[in-house]
């Protein structure tokens, strides 16, 4: 059976970067749902990448992040 998946906006911080993008999830999970999966990596679909300070470095239509690279993300509508 293959389950539909949503796309979430967010915002990624790692040490050194910024990431726009949209993280698929299962309709009824939540972002934390899939940091605390055991996956070391996570797709980030339709990504944009800044500096800490904002400026833009690239884009690519899929982004795949070390989970353990992350230092915080939100739901880009919490900003």
């Amino acid at each position: 059976m293959k389950i539909e998946l949503e796309r979430q906006p967010i915002v990624v911080w790692t040490i050194l970067h910024r990431i726009e993008g949209e993280l698929p999830l299962p309709p009824t999970a939540r972002i934390s749902d899939r940091l605390n999966q055991s996956r070391d990596f996570l797709p980030i679909t339709n990504a944009r990448v800044y500096t800490l300070e904002g400026q833009f470095l690239y884009e690519a239509p899929v982004a795949v992040l070390n989970r353990q690279q992350v230092v915080m993300m939100l739901e880009r509508d919490a900003l």
